[in-house]
């Protein structure tokens, strides 16, 4: 990559290359974007990466292949002197395969290899503040969503689907109203226990293009229908609004509401609780709601 530093593209796409991400990308400081989808890159997305500030489109998604197995002899390499490094095979068709150490099982008689960029998404995202486009789908990323990536105000396509990243959906990403935010096949979403399945409130109401914004147990339309009522009742002036829109609290444990065993919302009983403003439209979509006691609050308007 020397000599390089005055470009502003660099596209690579569907290239098969193999191999890993150079630290040395750092040296492309005019670059704007960078496309090595489609490849077969493995190893680690290195930190400096980020430190490309005039970045706009990151695409590395689809850079896992399928694990293939080989025997040592076509590796070159006994099993008993294997040391957990990274390791090249040759298999039959005279084709090349090389993976990073994580990427590497071994099983009497076969070494497996399994290529992929793999490791955590680099934190640091604060030092890319034009980018618009960040795909990094299809990989074996593991860990957390860096909360960096919703302070992204330009961002127009997050795709994180098909790794195995974990913990909770930030709430941070509740701020990327005008993107595509594409989570699902993850750990986080589908090894989750039906109670813990949630995604934060933010995201659901502001983010229409969340990929979960439809999904009726992720994103429960019942309770974007609360939020608004909340909203326009003046709910930050409530005499008591205990675990209303909290970012992960199901909306049958906020203050007064009361669900059935499906979830929807049959009594709202907030009379004398310091209501202002005035009722929600939403109220009309709660199809199951029996009972509603908004009495001695200072609520205005028509009904």
């Amino acid at each position: 990559l020397d000599g390089l530093s005055s470009i502003k593209e660099l596209l690579l796409s569907g290239n098969y290359f193999y191999g890993t991400i150079p630290n040395a990308i750092r040296s492309l400081v005019r670059l704007e974007r960078l496309h090595l989808d489609a490849n077969r890159l493995f190893g680690t997305i290195p930190d400096d990466i980020l430190s490309l500030v005039r970045l706009r489109e990151l695409k590395l998604s689809h850079n896992t292949q399928e694990r293939r197995c080989f025997r040592d002899s076509e590796c070159g390499l006994f099993f008993a002197d294997y040391r957990g490094e990274g390791l090249c095979c040759n298999g039959n068709n005279g084709r090349t395969v090389c993976s990073d150490g994580a990427g590497v099982e071994i099983g009497t008689p076969n070494f497996c290899l399994t290529q992929a960029l793999r490791g955590t998404i680099p934190a640091g995202f604060g030092n890319t503040p034009y980018l618009d486009v960040l795909e990094m789908s299809n990989n074996l990323l593991t860990g957390i969503i860096p909360l960096e990536i919703g302070s992204l105000s330009r961002i127009e396509v997050l795709d994180l689907t098909n790794n195995t990243l974990t913990g909770s959906i930030p709430s941070a990403l509740g701020t990327l109203v005008n993107t595509a935010v594409l989570l699902q096949g993850n750990d986080m979403i589908r090894a989750r226990n039906t109670d813990e399945m949630i995604a934060p409130l933010s995201l659901c109401y502001n983010v229409h293009g969340f990929d979960l914004f439809h999904h009726p147990t992720w994103c429960p339309p019942e309770r974007n229908l609360l939020r608004k009522f909340f909203e326009e009742a003046n709910g930050q002036e409530w005499t008591t609004s205990t675990g209303w829109v909290d970012e992960f609290n199901d909306h049958c444990e906020w203050h007064n509401v009361q669900c059935n065993e499906e979830g929807k919302v049959v009594n709202l009983t907030l009379g004398n609780n310091g209501l202002s403003g005035r009722i929600s439209s939403a109220i009309g979509s709660l199809m199951s709601l029996e009972i509603i006691d908004l009495r001695d609050n200072d609520l205005k308007g028509s009904i």
